[in-house]
């Protein structure tokens, strides 16, 4: 199979067979999500501080702007995957890599709040094209019905991202301060531009699968992939459970740390949970990996769509012994990192595998829209009920519903199948 992935590369004229081959593709891009994620996406907090006390702007102003980015990034996922249905999958990869790299060095010579939020908007729109959502649609295409397992290795190596991300930075941070870092990470991510460009199949070379594709599902019309998911029941089942997630996780993600220091728990104990974390979701990606063969998407989705509550319970029943804490992180940190899979997998298994690129992109919109108001949401409902535990008991309830939504799109799928 490789060799005849490899003899198409050769007659598109744009390099050696080896750069062609799918698991060539499928390693450089996965090594283009850790560095993507690590640097583009998680590091943001790491220089709140240092800029706050250089440039004195406020916290919540900061966030704004990362709002903000998140907010365009939601926007932009429709039609970033109706380019790369279209072939496009290149250009966008390098493009985006080349203008984030662009829009770090610019950060690092910014002391100006509007520019810092002109910025980070255009960044936005850059992780709309370099992270998982336009990575899948790239895969889906190259490899066909065997997308499951290239996922996998996908996410299991971007599952490392904020292991390699947060400590890299932060040591430039502490040895030469967050300005020559930022430098830094725009000549890094200029490098993974250079490697989009070599890597991600092209217009003529894109239709290369290892295997042959799906079959066209019955009714479905070939035109217009998004108007046909849309009118599949399954969909909005799928929208609901994603979007749900987005907001519970962007809320937890920034209000973890003030939410266990004010339960009086030791600063030490919040940074060794937090880290936790994202070990854990490795745990669960491996775990995967390991038993794939033997669970399905839906009892997948049934797994993660139980831990999320309990997570969520648990919080909220006040714990803050160390041992209570763990046990919160591993469930939380595993769910979290299998819920990645779970949106790659669904969609072409549920809604079919015809514009990939633009469904996937449908309903990451919400998602990622879920993620702006996450921080700020959580933030005005700690103002007004005067501490966490409602904000928690609120979230516990919206990753019921949004259990509820995965169970309806489940149900749907194989009604209508």
């Amino acid at each position: 199979m490789a060799r005849g992935g490899a003899r198409s590369g050769t007659r598109s004229g744009s390099g050696g067979p080896w750069r062609k081959r799918p698991s060539t593709i499928l390693w450089m891009l996965s090594l283009g999500q850790l560095v993507s994620w690590g640097l583009v996406y998680y590091t943001f907090p790491l220089f709140v501080v240092p800029m706050t006390q250089e440039l004195g702007w406020s916290r919540s102003a900061m966030f704004g702007a990362l709002s903000a980015g998140l907010l365009v990034a939601g926007l932009c996922s429709i039609p970033v995957g109706a380019w790369i249905d279209r072939g496009h999958g290149r250009k966008l990869m390098t493009g985006g890599s080349l203008l984030a790299a662009v829009l770090l060095f610019v950060w690092s010579r910014t002391d100006s709040l509007p520019v810092f939020y002109a910025l980070w908007i255009g960044l936005g729109a850059c992780q709309a094209v370099i992270l998982y959502e336009p990575a899948f649609a790239v895969i889906t295409r190259v490899y066909g019905p065997r997308y499951k397992q290239a996922i996998l290795l996908m996410t299991f190596l971007g599952g490392l991202a904020s292991t390699f991300g947060i400590p890299f930075t932060q040591l430039l941070i502490e040895r030469i301060g967050w300005r020559p870092t930022l430098e830094v990470l725009a000549a890094i991510i200029l490098a993974v531009a250079v490697m989009h460009w070599l890597f991600v199949p092209g217009p003529k070379d894109e239709a290369i699968p290892i295997a042959a594709p799906k079959p066209h599902v019955e009714g479905v019309q070939r035109k217009s992939p998004l108007a046909a998911a849309v009118r599949v029941p399954a969909f909005w089942g799928l929208v609901v459970a994603f979007a749900g997630y987005g907001l519970a996780f962007s809320a937890m993600s920034f209000h973890l740390i003030p939410l266990l220091d004010d339960r009086g728990v030791p600063i030490a104990v919040v940074m060794a949970i937090v880290a936790l974390i994202g070990p854990m979701q490795v745990v669960g990606r491996v775990l995967l990996m390991a038993g794939q063969r033997h669970i399905t998407t839906i009892q997948l989705g049934a797994l993660i769509y139980f831990a999320f509550p309990i997570a969520m319970t648990m919080l909220a029943l006040g714990i803050s012994d160390v041992y209570g804490l763990i046990l919160f992180a591993i469930i939380y940190g595993v769910a979290n990192g299998l819920v990645t899979i779970l949106r790659g997998m669904s969609v072409p298994e549920f809604i079919g595998p015809e514009g990939y690129g633009v469904v996937s992109g449908a309903l990451t919109m919400p998602t990622n829209v879920m993620r702006a108001v996450g921080p700020l949401a959580a933030s005005l409902a700690w103002g007004a009920f005067g501490g966490y535990t409602p904000v928690l008991w609120g979230l516990a309830g919206i990753m019921l519903v949004a259990a509820m939504g995965f169970a309806a799109a489940a149900w749907l799928s194989k009604r209508s199948a």
